[in-house]
């Protein structure tokens, strides 16, 4: 059978308050939300060009971010390829 091996204490329970209020806050905050989209999309884009980059893709950080906006970009098509398959897995 479970023993609890602590008590509440008052200062427990105030930053367990504080915690959850500052949860809900950012939770519920219009400008994380606009800036997460922006955020994940540089984060996807730069792991992309990174892990691309290790395997010796001569394709340039702005290069992996035309073809995530699906736009065409002066490079071989393996080169290219390598890149979509990328973005595709993430």
């Amino acid at each position: 059978m479970y023993s609890q091996n602590f008590t509440y204490t008052n200062r427990i329970v105030k930053n367990i308050v504080e915690i959850t209020s500052a949860r809900d806050t950012i939770l519920n905050a219009y400008i994380v939300l606009k800036w997460e989209v922006s955020l994940r999309r540089d984060a996807l884009i730069k792991a992309a060009h990174a892990s691309t980059a290790i395997e010796r893709n001569p394709l340039t950080l702005e290069e992996v971010s035309q073809l995530a906006q699906s736009r065409k970009v002066t490079a071989t098509r393996k080169a290219q390829q390598e890149v979509l398959n990328y973005l595709k897995v993430l």
